[in-house]
């Protein structure tokens, strides 16, 4: 009885050994299938986004990326070429909001100025934190029939950011904080959030402007 029961056992965790690695070969599989076009759907979506805060470009910014540091933030730069020439540059960063982090994009004009404020990923509250981070055009009664305005659609606290450039040793900060900043009534935590990464983001082009600009240049097309 007990070599019987033995036999059962070796049986068993045989099939369930094949059975896992037969599962793992399909996984393997269905991933490989499936990487390609979730790849290509990611490199839309960000191409999708870039046009929205850069002028129009010729190349791949998303190719042409350059990797820093500032303080616990890891930002990548992005470089927009028209004709053989970088015309901006574009910044990938993220900082902790209030319920996940909150993931945005930023474009320079190459003189550190900032164009727009795009928010690309966050999870936070609905109505309060999230109004904070997106960006839509308003239906009303005397547009709803209009055809979608080009361009960026408004958001009054991450226009707030157009136009201005960092200045060393002085950062940005909400008026709650004692800074400039607007920020909105029952989302201080998400305003805050978004501040800090405009802030670290271009701090930290402010101090390697040099080195963005020419790394993301092409081979003898910008000025030093």
């Amino acid at each position: 009885m007990n070599l019987k029961n033995t036999e059962n056992f070796f049986v068993l965790g045989l099939f369930l050994a094949v059975l896992g690695l037969i599962s793992a070969v399909l996984l393997a599989v269905f991933s490989d299938i499936v990487s390609e076009p979730i790849a290509a759907a990611e490199l839309r979506t960000t191409n999708e986004a870039l046009r929205q805060i850069l002028p129009a470009f010729d190349n791949q910014p998303s190719e042409n990326k350059l990797m820093l540091r500032q303080g616990d933030m890891e930002i990548t730069f992005m470089g927009a070429v028209k004709d053989g020439k970088l015309i901006a540059v574009a910044a990938s960063g993220a900082c902790k909001g209030y319920a996940a982090p909150v993931q945005g994009l930023i474009g320079f004009d190459l003189d550190g100025k900032i164009r727009a404020v795009l928010i690309t990923k966050q999870n936070e509250t609905p109505g309060l934190g999230a109004n904070v981070c997106q960006r839509q055009f308003k239906k009303t009664i005397f547009n709803l029939f209009e055809k979608r305005p080009e361009g960026i659609a408004p958001n009054s606290f991450l226009d707030q950011f157009n136009g201005k450039s960092a200045v060393k040793g002085k950062n940005w900060k909400v008026r709650k904080d004692g800074g400039r900043i607007d920020y909105v009534s029952g989302a201080t935590v998400t305003s805050r959030a978004i501040t800090e990464l405009a802030d670290s983001v271009a701090q930290c082009f402010l101090a390697n402007r040099a080195e963005i600009i020419a790394k993301l240049s092409p081979a003898g097309g910008n000025e030093k």
